[in-house]
């Protein structure tokens, strides 16, 4: 079951520009509908929304993000890259490259480890974490990571 919005929705198109399937319709300050053919419940809809309201497939709200900086994007685990580039091609916002770990130039299919090249045009739709055959991304909030790193 998809996404939904409700009817407090302020038609602001913030969930429409940020959803990276284009599952949502609507014409500013009119309310917004998720297609639930296409929306693959990924809640980068959700945090963009100032207004909560956008649920979840059991009813929940989609938590607001105010700072872009603290939600989720992909983190890449170069170790466990095999450089297969199925993340590269299944994003939709183009954020993912192969780059050759000594030069820092784009690598071809299976020469490379995958980086995130454009972290703000990430909307963690996590489309790359499910497609990876290695578990070599995660979308994970990068304030969260920082403070796992800072423990170490």
């Amino acid at each position: 079951m998809a996404y939904y919005i409700t009817d407090e929705c302020i038609g602001c198109m913030a969930c429409l520009t940020n959803c990276p399937v284009d599952a949502i319709t609507g014409d500013r300050n009119m309310l917004h509908i998720i297609d639930p053919n296409i929306c693959i419940d990924c809640s980068a809809c959700g945090m963009v929304c100032p207004v909560e309201a956008i649920r979840d497939q059991f009813g929940e709200v989609c938590k607001f993000i105010r700072r872009p900086t603290h939600r989720p994007v992909a983190v890449i685990y170069e170790e466990l890259c095999s450089g297969c580039d199925f993340c590269v091609h299944i994003c939709p916002w183009d954020c993912l490259e192969l780059k050759d770990p000594e030069t820092g130039e784009h690598a071809e299919s299976f020469f490379g480890i995958c980086e995130l090249v454009k972290p703000k045009d990430c909307v963690g739709c996590k489309l790359c974490e499910e497609v990876c055959i290695k578990d070599a991304i995660r979308v994970e909030s990068p304030v969260l990571v920082e403070l796992a790193e800072a423990a170490d």
